[in-house]
C-alpha cells in the first residue's frame, strides 16, 4: 500500500495502532504544563527534534542562566547558545528565542504574548509568520497548545519517522506533511501521537534507524499496510550500536624513562666489556749473556 493510495480513513486507522505500539514504550499520555503563550514558544524552540525531557531541562537550564527575559533578548546568539547546548543545533534554537523575545517586546513593551490567544486563527497565524527564524514546528505548537488549534506540529523528526512508516512521501518539509496529515488525525488525538512519534525518533536507542535507502524502496520494505508490526518489530530489536575501535598506541617514554634506559644500556655494556678477560700472552724473559771483555781475558790467562 503506497502513501499516494492511502485514504484518510486508512491513514487514521494505522496512526491509532501506532500510537497503540508506542503508548507501552512512551506512556499513554502528553505532559501536563501551564505555559503562557510566550513559554510556550520558547519551550517550543527547545522541544523541536528532540525529547520532551531533554527539552524541559535545556528550558530550565536557559531561564535559570539569565536573570531575566530581557536579559536574554539583549544577549548575543553565543552566549543564549551556551544555555542550550545540552541540544543539537544549539544556535538555531538560540536564534529562535532571541528573535522571539525580540519581536513580542518591540510589539507590546512587556514579555506578555497573551493577546494571541483572542485573534482568530488566520490572524494569529499571519501574526506569528512575522517573527523571523521561527520555524513551522513552533508556530504550530504554540496555536496547538495555547490556542487549540487542531493542528499537526510537525519537525523533521516526526517526519523521518512517519515517512518510515510509509504513511507520508518521503523527503517532504515539515509544513507540507502537517497539511498531509491533518485529516487523517482527530484533533483530541493530535498532542499525544505527536508527543509518541517524536519520542520515538529522538530516542538515541533508535537513531539512524529510520533512514530510508533507495534498496529499501525498491525491495517495498516502505509500505504502510505492515508499519505496525515493523514498528513492534524495532521496538523489540532496536539497531546495536557499533563502536568504534580504536588501535591501542603505545606510549611514549617519558624523558627521564628515556634517560634512565640509554643509562642502563651503557652500564650493561661496560660490564660485559669487563667480564670478557683477554689472556695476554707473556714471553720468555731473555738471560742476558755476560760481555767479554779484556780485562776478564787476562785473568783467566
Amino acid at each position: 500500500m503506497s502513501t499516494t493510495k492511502l485514504k484518510a480513513s486508512d491513514r487514521q486507522a494505522l496512526f491509532r495502532k501506532i500510537a497503540t505500539v508506542l503508548k507501552k514504550e512512551y506512556g499513554g499520555s502528553v505532559p501536563k504544563d501551564q505555559r503562557n503563550v510566550l513559554e510556550t514558544m520558547l519551550f517550543a524552540c527547545c522541544l523541536e527534534d528532540a525529547r520532551y525531557a531533554d527539552a524541559e531541562a535545556a528550558y530550565k537550564n536557559l531561564i535559570e542562566t539569565f536573570h531575566d527575559l530581557n536579559e536574554i533578548r539583549v544577549s548575543s546568539i553565543s552566549e543564549v547558545e551556551r544555555s542550550l547546548e545540552s541540544l543539537d543545533n544549539a544556535a538555531w534554537r538560540a536564534l529562535r528565542v532571541r528573535d522571539t523575545l525580540q519581536y513580542v517586546f518591540e510589539k507590546y513593551y512587556v514579555f506578555d504574548f497573551e493577546p494571541l490567544r483572542r485573534k482568530t486563527m488566520d490572524a494569529a497565524v499571519k501574526q506569528l509568520a512575522k517573527i523571523k527564524c521561527l520555524s513551522p514546528f513552533v508556530q504550530l505548537y504554540t496555536l496547538q497548545h495555547s490556542l487549540g488549534a487542531h493542528v499537526v506540529p510537525m519537525d523533521e523528526t516526526l517526519c523521518e519517522v512517519i515517512a518510515w512508516l510509509g504513511l507520508i512521501p518521503q523527503g517532504l518539509p515539515p509544513d507540507k506533511a502537517a497539511e498531509e496529515i491533518k485529516s487523517s488525525v482527530r484533533k483530541p488525538d493530535a498532542a499525544l501521537l505527536c508527543h509518541l512519534l517524536r519520542e520515538l525518533g529522538a530516542d538515541p536507542k533508535f537513531k539512524s534507524a529510520f533512514k530510508i535507502t533507495k534498496s529499501m524502496l525498491i525491495d517495498g520494505e516502505v509500505d504502510a499496510s505492515d508499519a505496525p508490526e515493523r514498528l513492534r518489530a524495532l521496538i523489540k530489536n532496536p539497531p546495536k550500536r557499533t563502536k568504534k575501535v580504536s588501535k591501542s598506541r603505545k606510549k611514549p617514554a617519558s624523558p627521564k624513562t628515556g634517560t634512565a634506559t640509554k643509562r642502563s644500556k651503557v652500564a650493561k655494556k661496560a660490564t660485559a666489556t669487563k667480564k670478557k678477560v683477554t689472556k695476554k700472552v707473556t714471553r720468555p724473559k731473555r738471560t742476558a749473556k755476560k760481555k767479554t771483555t779484556r780485562s776478564s781475558v787476562r785473568k783467566k790467562k
